[in-house]
């Protein structure tokens, strides 16, 4: 019988997490980051070229363009809600004595919680887009 240490989990510990329970996880959150870096950087840029901030953005469908990001953020950050309620629903009647499915319902249970709470953020932040003007200095 192996000894049980830190460094020598049991086998059933070993369980990897899979990409799709990571992609829960991390989807909602890489989305928001990204919506709100590239559309910072844009607007920033048509908006603040030079020393003057400009009142009419230099690209005539900037507006747009932030839209297009914004979309896709959504859809990325609902596909990694949809992964997490799948992921949720897969280890709900997980055998209390498996830990590595027990540790896998857990991560589970946060990724519903954290793609829930970025993808309201990417909501938030696209209503952004229709109440304020792209370029207000």
């Amino acid at each position: 019988m192996p000894i049980v240490t830190p460094s020598n989990p049991p086998a059933n510990t070993r369980y990897p997490v899979g990409a799709g329970l990571v992609f829960a996880v991390f989807g909602a959150p890489a989305a928001w980051l990204a919506q709100l870096i590239v559309g910072y950087a844009l607007a920033s840029h048509a908006c603040y070229p030079l020393d003057v901030p400009l009142v009419a953005p230099v690209w005539g469908g900037l507006w747009w363009v932030l839209i297009g990001v914004d979309l896709a953020a959504v859809l990325v950050a609902g596909a990694a809600l949809l992964s997490a309620m799948r992921w949720r629903r897969v280890y709900r009647d997980a055998d209390p004595r498996d830990l590595a499915a027990q540790r896998n319902r857990f991560i589970a249970n946060w990724s519903l919680l954290v793609s829930a709470l970025f993808s309201i953020a990417v909501v938030f932040t696209i209503v952004m887009l229709f109440i304020e003007p792209v370029c207000n200095y």
